[in-house]
């Protein structure tokens, strides 16, 4: 095919600089777009992506508002979920934007999560409560230029959008550069991490 989705492989602590520059890039994955789904926000609904994410499909959301009635359910290790532009997931009914089951090796990048009108226990599920799942050091999950919003224009006075905007119940997961926004004083949303081994890079959270 003409285009790739680049995978970066995992580096040792104390790594800086580009593979390209610095490193050895040789063991990057390319992975050909006859294995990626791309959406488009116009075309698509949740079942849909869901019917590709189920076939283990990569999936790249193209930039756009996204209005999903029910999670993306990310459950094959190694599995990509790459935003482009920026693009923006809204939960329609009361449900998680995506929820990552017990594997390994996930990559999720560039998404903004939106809590929609109906209250929502967390807007990104990793894992679930309860769960035991220690995950894998030498393959974490990592979750990249994560931007959630709780409250806004869809709020109602006094109420809250999202118990939770991004919930970690997992071990071993690296989040890089998260904003996460309280847009109204009213509202709730807090992060929340209860696995083991957590590392996050780059954490706002405004209110």
């Amino acid at each position: 095919g003409l285009y790739y989705l680049r995978i970066p492989a995992v580096q040792p602590a104390g790594r800086v600089g580009t593979d390209w520059v610095n490193g050895d890039d040789s063991a990057d994955v390319s992975v050909s777009f006859e294995n990626v789904y791309v959406a488009r926000n116009d075309t698509d609904t949740a079942d849909s992506i869901n019917e590709a994410l189920a076939k283990g499909l990569h999936l790249v959301l193209t930039p756009g508002i996204y209005q999903l009635d029910a999670a993306l359910t990310v459950k094959t290790e190694n599995q990509v979920v790459l935003g482009l532009g920026l693009a923006t997931l809204i939960s329609a009914n009361g449900n998680a934007c995506i929820e990552v089951g017990d594997v390994s090796g996930v990559r999720i990048a560039g998404i903004l999560f939106q809590a929609g009108p109906m209250e929502t226990d967390a807007l990104l599920s990793i894992g679930t409560s309860g769960s035991d799942f220690a995950g894998d050091a030498t393959n974490p999950v990592f979750l990249t230029d994560i931007f959630a919003r709780v409250g806004g224009p869809d709020g109602a006075d006094g109420v809250a959008q999202a118990d939770t905007m991004v919930a970690i119940y997992n071990d071993n997961v690296i989040g890089d550069n998260f904003w996460l926004w309280r847009a109204d004083h009213t509202a709730g949303g807090a992060p929340v991490t209860n696995g083991q081994f957590p590392c996050n890079h780059g954490l706002v959270v405004e209110a």
